[in-house]
């Protein structure tokens, strides 16, 4: 019997176990998606930061002994390739007719108003049936996930087919949906002539800057207890060890199972970086600071952890400007970040905004609070001609339910953009822009990506530098040009931080960024970058703290002419003809992890398409060259 006829089989025997006096769906009023924020406000103008003359030296000569590479090309214990982050596990697991099958059952049995408790009976009895998850998960999802989905599809007016096209992307297929189809407006005004500007030259000054992401710290690991568990996240006193393994033990300094981070990591981490690099000018920290427990979480259990981390942060460095944005995990439901015309304080997310704001003042000027509250972004003057722009791209999360119900433009958030970038194009304003979740990501919503690559090919003489986290490899993003015959000019690059946390496969890694300082003729863009780690796996076992190394620099490494996009672009193209080549970026993109996954031509075109692919589910059209190469 095929698994779409059980699917199919299974509800209706759980429809007879129904009960008849329940809670019903919530019907939310969305107030005719009502939005009447003003994104039209005076940009930051007081540069935050004094004027820096100094020069770091690129790379700095800093004497780390660095271990050797103890990868082993193949090995049975190797695991194949796994998915990377919520929205590509779940692709995984849920093709796009078992999709369609189970939001069509939820869309039917909401509609008929059968009560929530029932609902949460079929939900946990098929997800135990086809060994999804072990019930007391499933029971959690449901319980964490349902009273945010199961109003949001009462108010769509889209059926399973656009849902899950919405949802899952391009591999459902070229579904039309003419109620998620919208376009930002830009201002008549011309686009200046593109100019490459020549290379800066050596020894002017610089920005040295670090970036932190996805630290997904865990205040529930426990050393010794099972690494390799039955649970979606591993490494608690309540992990279930495996049934048909021996278990794995979790380490001091975490594991590379599914774990993450332990305070002492982070202790060593932050303790690290400010005895190596105390001449950091600022931070940026790109978000997902809780665990991965998104199926035990409350709003209570992220705001401790946020505030927890912040606090820390503040401690360790007191004098140094950091720049937040928000991760999808930050939020509940994990990814779930209602547009502010959901004002019912049940599926609002301004309990998250609110708290984050007041942490933020630590380093953020008091007029950004209106968008911090309004939509968790923000902009501000670092230096005269030189603005940050932090932006809140779960608004493109494909796993946010609310947008099922309107997906245009959230919170105003790309026309407010499209403003402060006009504004600083107007100053000669060079901008770097920062986010969690990367624009090319398969969980990022197709027409939010679409529009936003709009905005960078509008802007490329602006945007000089893009920054974010999400996928927890070391890599990046190239833009290339819309709507052109040849998609081959590089408009734009974004840099993907590596994760602090290791899960999973991962070495714990930061970054570093040496970005053109002030002087007269400054581009504001980033001249080399450098990655940070350990070796977990001798860390484990010794009784010293762990030694933080340099693991590569880009420009060095790759042998790049400069980190501008049309580098990157080329970089790619060696990277599909140079087997060594790729072999050493696909070294970094673990951090040498001794566990990596071995990587076969599939592996090879999906990384290698990533790469390509800063604008979401255009995967064919964009990655059709690496189709033929690899298909031959």
């Amino acid at each position: 019997m095929g698994a779409t006829t059980v699917v199919a089989i299974i509800p209706l025997f759980l429809l007879h176990r129904l009960t008849t006096h329940a809670t019903p769906i919530a019907s939310v009023n969305v107030h005719n998606f009502e939005d009447d924020w003003d994104y039209k406000i005076q940009p930051h103008s007081e540069p935050l930061i004094g004027e820096v003359t100094h020069n770091h030296i690129l790379p700095p000569e800093i004497k780390v002994d660095v271990p050797d590479t103890k990868f082993v090309q193949s090995s049975s214990s190797v695991p194949e390739r796994v998915a990377k982050k919520l929205g590509d596990a779940v692709r995984s697991r849920v093709s796009c007719s078992v999709c369609r099958l189970g939001v069509g059952l939820l869309q039917r049995e909401v509609r008929k108003n059968t009560s929530f408790e029932n609902i949460r009976t079929q939900f946990v009895g098929l997800c135990v049936a086809f060994k999804v998850e072990s019930e007391s998960v499933c029971t959690g999802v449901f319980d964490v996930f349902g009273p945010d989905v199961l109003p949001a599809l009462k108010a769509v007016r889209i059926g399973a087919d656009e849902v899950c096209a919405l949802c899952l992307g391009e591999v459902c297929g070229d579904v039309k949906n003419p109620l998620h189809q919208w376009e930002v407006q830009f201002p008549e005004v011309p686009k200046p002539v593109t100019r490459e500007p020549d290379l800066p030259k050596p020894g002017l000054p610089t920005f040295k800057v670090l970036h932190l992401s996805d630290t997904h710290y865990d205040p529930d690991y426990v050393v010794g207890s099972a690494a390799n568990c039955e649970e979606p996240l591993c490494c608690r006193s309540t992990s279930t060890p495996p049934l048909t393994a021996d278990v794995v033990p979790a380490g001091k300094w975490g594991s590379y199972e599914k774990c993450d981070s332990p305070k002492v990591l982070l202790d060593s981490m932050l303790k690290s970086i400010a005895r190596d690099h105390p001449d950091i000018d600022y931070i940026l920290w790109t978000g997902d600071l809780p665990p991965h427990d998104i199926w035990n979480q409350s709003k209570s259990s992220n705001l401790d952890i946020i505030q927890e981390t912040v606090e820390q942060m503040f401690e360790v460095f007191p004098n140094t400007p950091i720049f937040p944005a928000l991760g999808n995990h930050e939020s509940i439901p994990a990814g779930s970040f209602a547009p502010p015309w959901v004002h019912d304080p049940d599926h609002s997310v301004s309990w998250l905004y609110t708290k984050v704001a007041d942490h933020w003042r630590k380093w953020l000027p008091a007029s950004v609070g209106n968008t911090v509250l309004h939509g968790g972004f923000y902009s501000i003057l670092l230096r005269p001609g030189f603005r940050i722009i932090s932006l809140n791209t779960n608004y493109c999360h494909t796993l946010s339910w609310w947008l099922v119900v309107n997906s245009t433009d959230p919170a105003k958030e790309l026309q407010w953009l499209i403003h402060e970038l006009q504004e600083a194009e107007n100053k000669g304003e060079k901008v770097h822009i920062i986010g969690h979740i990367p624009p090319g990501a398969s969980d990022c919503m197709k027409v939010w990506s679409r529009n936003f690559n709009a905005i960078v090919q509008r802007y490329e003489n602006t945007i000089q530098g893009q920054f974010y986290g999400h996928t927890h490899a070391d890599e990046f993003e190239v833009f290339y040009e819309m709507e052109a015959k040849e998609t081959n000019r590089a408009v734009g690059v974004a840099y993907l931080g590596p994760s602090v946390t290791t899960y999973e496969n991962h070495n714990p890694a930061y970054r570093i960024y040496y970005v053109d300082g002030d002087h007269a003729n400054s581009t504001r863009e980033v001249l080399d970058h450098e990655t940070w780690t350990i070796d977990l796996e001798e860390a484990n076992k010794s009784e010293d703290e762990p030694t933080w190394y340099r693991l590569y620099s880009a420009k060095n490494s790759y042998q790049m002419e400069s980190l501008r996009p049309k580098s990157w672009a080329k970089l790619v193209d060696d990277l599909v003809n140079n087997a060594d080549l790729f072999e050493l970026f696909y070294k970094y993109y673990y951090r040498d992890s001794p566990v990596r996954p071995t990587c076969d031509a599939k592996c090879k075109l999906q990384i290698l398409c990533d790469l390509k692919s800063a604008r979401s589910h255009e995967r064919h059209k964009l990655c059709h060259d690496l189709e033929i190469a690899f298909s031959s």
